[in-house]
């Protein structure tokens, strides 16, 4: 079993089929590839996204809904073959957050968010041209109590992700993918 030496976390064993591999690593980053993702605490919805090409670098990200109730967006084709995706209900998509200091602020970039195949564990990260969403996105504060307290929402249904999250396939994605 590997092990790996992170700054924030110490020494971690990990199986090679907990990597999750990003081809084209991160905007501003395409050398970091491959990653893990962490849990940082029962009651914190958030995860940690440790990068194993820099034991010194990770981001925390959280699910779209605590962002925004109809956070959507198409996944080009050609993104979607990338990920070596047949089936849109093994896409997930995270968002990288930023917890500002002291906390008391919690924002998300729903302008690149991460688009992550759960069976394949290859991902990227797309950068989205659309006025609706904005790079840093102020954290819906209930909704993240909630989480924290294990309960949900009244409108859960409507706003906690499903296996497919908020993505939509581009039109002839779903010809091409599986070709």
């Amino acid at each position: 079993m590997p092990k790996f030496n992170t700054v924030r976390f110490g020494e971690l064993d990990y199986q090679q089929r907990d990597v999750i591999h990003l081809p084209d690593g991160l905007v501003g980053m395409p050398q970091l590839r491959d990653w893990l993702l962490l849990e940082m605490g029962d009651d914190i919805p958030m995860k940690w996204l440790q990068s194993i090409d820099r034991s010194d670098f990770g981001v925390p990200v959280s699910h779209s809904w605590l962002f925004h109730d109809s956070y959507e967006f198409d996944v080009p084709a050609a993104a979607a073959r990338h990920l070596r995706n047949t089936d849109p209900a093994n896409l997930t998509v995270m968002v990288i957050t930023t917890v500002h200091p002291g906390g008391v602020l919690v924002t998300g970039n729903l302008m690149a968010p991460l688009v992550i195949d759960t069976e394949t564990r290859r991902g990227l990260q797309l950068t989205l041209d659309d006025q609706r969403w904005s790079l840093r996105q102020e954290i819906d504060y209930c909704k993240f109590e909630l989480a924290v307290t294990g309960q949900s929402p009244e409108n859960a249904g409507q706003t906690v992700p499903t296996a497919l999250g908020a993505l939509r396939m581009t039109a002839g994605a779903a010809e091409t993918v599986g070709a």
